[in-house]
């Protein structure tokens, strides 16, 4: 048997998930996507000419530009989404990475997910935070309803203000569907077995394992269904103020 305790078990387990969840590879400085031109270190791009509809603002930016997004790029986001309330007193939340306890991945060249959120990082840097507006009745602003995110209201302007945590070369890994076989949204004890009775290191013991998936419930079950929702799933998502 392994000679370690059930709460190094877990970390290990952990950190298996989360590195298997945000594994991608960076594309090297220099190169954009399709071969073009980078701007040097310390240089930001211009914003380019929105569409109408869009109104963006940069909010924040750290020193320099590490990478710069390129079409076929994939954008891992934190955001927080507002609009005014009804009484117009009021900037209220309706979405934010923070509620889903996950960051948003996002194509650079997606038009489908919310093509105003997409239209306003138009060459945006790692690390930059921008404020997105999506004025009322833009048809920029609907939401495709598989994109897990909330629609907001037409009636008003959208606010997005948004932090890019990183840029990556490839969609990210969505391991929490790999490792749900039945499709239900949902991974049970089952699964999470099979899943690890394939990653352990060598040397873990049925009752190894057993205490892994014991202790992953115990930790993430949130709702106590006896089942890991993908919102409960570990992620590498950190909370940070944007």
């Amino acid at each position: 048997m392994m000679k370690k305790s059930v709460s190094l078990l877990l970390d290990f387990a952990i950190i298996l998930l989360i590195g298997l969840t945000s594994s991608a590879d960076v594309m090297d400085e220099g190169e954009g996507a399709g071969g073009d031109a980078v701007p040097p270190k310390n240089s930001f791009p211009d914003l380019p000419e929105f569409k109408e509809g869009v109104t963006v603002t940069v909010l924040d930016r750290v020193g320099e530009c590490p990478r710069m997004a390129f079409p076929g790029d994939w954008l891992e986001l934190e955001f927080v989404a507002k609009q005014m309330s009804d009484d117009g007193e009021t900037y209220e939340e309706f979405d934010s990475s923070y509620s889903k306890e996950r960051p948003l991945f996002l194509a650079v060249s997606d038009n489908e997910k919310l093509p105003g959120l997409t239209e306003g990082l138009r060459n945006v840097c790692v690390g930059e935070k921008r404020q997105i507006i999506i004025q009322a009745e833009s048809p920029l602003m609907q939401v495709d309803p598989k994109s897990g995110l909330e629609q907001p209201k037409t009636d008003r302007p959208a606010v997005y203000e948004v932090k890019v945590r990183s840029i990556l070369d490839q969609e990210p890994v969505n391991l929490f569907t790999k490792m749900d076989l039945d499709n239900n949204n949902q991974l049970s004890r089952e699964e999470l077995k099979s899943f690890f009775a394939k990653q352990a290191p060598e040397g873990m013991t049925e009752d190894d394992m057993h205490q892994v998936i014991e202790g992953l419930m115990r930790m993430h079950d949130l709702d106590t269904n006896d089942h890991l929702s993908e919102a409960e799933f570990p992620t590498p998502h950190q909370h940070t103020e944007l």
